[in-house]
C-alpha cells in the first residue's frame, strides 16, 4: 500500500505553472491593443459595448491560450489527471449537487441579511454581475458569452486559484495557509469595481466551497473545476431567463 506524501521540498513545486500568469497577462493585453490598433484602424472609434465585445473576445483567446500551454507543460501526466477528474466526479455527483446546493442557500441568506444594511451599502447584484450582464444583450454574442463564463474562466481560475496557490505552492507554504490567500484573492478579484464592500461575501461563500472541495477531494483539480462549472452554467441559464 503506498503512502501519501505528507513533505515536500521546493523541488517538488511544479515552479514553470508560474509562468502562466506572465503568459496570460502578456495574451489578455497583447490581443487587446493589437484586436483595438486594427479595429480603430479600419472601422474607427469603439463605443462602449464594441470595447467590451472586443475585450472578451481578446480575454476568451487567451485564456485558451494558457489552458494550452498548461496541458502541454503537463502532457505526460495529463490523462492521468484527467481520467482522475472524471472518476472523482461520477463517484461523488451527488455530493457536488449537494455543496452547490448548500452554497446557494448561504449566498441567498447572504443577500438577504444585505437588505438591513444601510441604503448605501446595499446592492442587488455585484458590479461584477452586472458587466456581464452586459454580454447577454448581444445575441449573436451569446455562444462566446457561454464560452467565457461556463467553460473557459473556470477552467482558468481553477488552475491558477486552486491548482498553483493550494496545489503547488500549498506544498511548502501550508496547504490552510495557501487556501486562505486563495480564497480572499479569489474574492477580491471579482470585486474590484464594486460600490459596496458587502459585494465581496457571495464570491467568499463561493470560494470557500471551491476550496473546500478542492482539498475534500485530494487536490482534485477536475472536482473544482466542475463545481464552478455547474456554479457558472446555472447563473448562465438563470440570467437568459431573466435576462432575455
Amino acid at each position: 500500500m503506498s503512502k501519501v506524501k505528507t513533505k515536500y521540498s521546493f523541488k517538488d513545486i511544479a515552479w514553470r505553472d508560474l509562468l502562466l500568469l506572465p503568459i496570460l497577462l502578456v495574451a489578455m493585453f497583447g490581443l487587446m491593443f493589437i484586436s483595438g490598433l486594427l479595429f480603430s484602424m479600419y472601422k474607427g472609434e469603439m463605443n462602449q459595448l464594441e470595447m467590451t465585445l472586443l475585450s472578451t473576445l481578446s480575454q476568451i483567446v487567451a485564456y485558451i491560450i494558457v489552458i494550452v500551454v498548461f496541458y502541454l507543460l503537463h502532457i505526460k501526466t495529463m490523462t492521468i489527471r484527467f481520467k482522475k477528474g472524471l472518476a472523482y466526479i461520477k463517484k461523488h455527483w451527488l455530493f457536488i449537487g449537494i455543496l452547490y446546493i448548500v452554497s446557494m442557500i448561504l449566498m441567498s441568506g447572504y443577500g438577504y441579511a444585505t437588505q438591513w444594511l444601510p441604503k448605501h451599502l446595499q446592492f442587488d447584484e455585484t458590479q461584477n454581475e452586472l458587466e456581464i450582464n452586459q454580454l447577454f444583450n448581444v445575441t449573436w454574442f451569446l455562444p462566446f458569452t457561454f464560452l467565457l463564463i461556463v467553460i473557459l474562466a473556470p477552467v482558468i481560475e481553477e488552475i491558477f486559484f486552486r491548482h498553483i496557490l493550494i496545489g503547488e505552492l500549498g506544498k511548502k507554504f501550508n496547504f490552510i495557509v495557501m487556501s486562505i490567500i486563495s480564497l480572499i484573492l479569489f474574492a477580491a478579484m471579482h470585486v474590484t469595481e464594486a460600490k459596496s464592500p458587502f459585494e465581496l461575501g457571495p464570491y467568499l461563500i463561493l470560494a470557500c466551497a471551491l476550496v473546500f472541495i478542492y482539498l475534500k477531494s485530494g487536490r482534485n483539480l477536475g472536482a473544482s473545476i466542475a463545481f464552478h462549472i455547474l456554479n457558472n452554467l446555472i447563473s448562465f441559464i438563470l440570467s437568459m431567463i431573466t435576462l432575455r
